[in-house]
């Protein structure tokens, strides 16, 4: 029997917790997307397109934002494209690059999707209050650049 300590096992951890939460709050956010004919990962895309103040986001950045293998990203543009909510055209500056932007379709949903995000993001919020908003987020952030670094020194 191996007597090295296990903190994992005997300590609490946030793995599981994240987790969980992550996956109730993004089935939470697909139920209410649902009759908008959005899955969780297009409203992800659409909710960065509305956020760039360039109106455009280049293909590569947006996968890499998304946090998925290539194939899952290209499948997500892909599936968004096919239904007239972005286009993906040529980088001007760049013909190898693909440039994704809103088309008049996805621009008309920004407001149901916000909608959506928004009535999630109370419910979130809701047992939290106003310092622990802006703590958590100040945590969240630096779990998620320290799991980005990890993620990109991996072997």
């Amino acid at each position: 029997m191996s007597t090295r300590p296990r903190p994992f096992i005997t300590s609490p951890h946030l793995i599981g917790l994240l987790i969980v939460t992550a996956r109730l709050i993004q089935e939470q956010v697909a139920i209410k997307l649902s009759p908008l004919g959005v899955s969780y990962a297009q409203a992800v895309v659409l909710v960065r397109l509305y956020r760039s103040t360039a109106g455009t986001v280049a293909q590569t950045d947006m996968i890499e934002s998304l946090a998925v293998s290539r194939a899952s990203g290209t499948l997500v543009l892909s599936q968004l494209e096919a239904r007239g909510l972005v286009s993906r055209t040529a980088d001007r500056s760049d013909a190898r690059r693909l440039v994704i932007e809103l088309t008049d379709a996805g621009r008309d949903l920004e407001l149901p999707v916000h909608a959506v995000m928004e009535e999630v993001e109370s419910v979130i919020r809701r047992s939290l209050g106003h310092d622990e908003v802006a703590d958590s987020f100040d945590v969240m952030r630096r779990m998620f650049n320290d799991i980005k670094r990890y993620r990109h020194t991996r072997a």
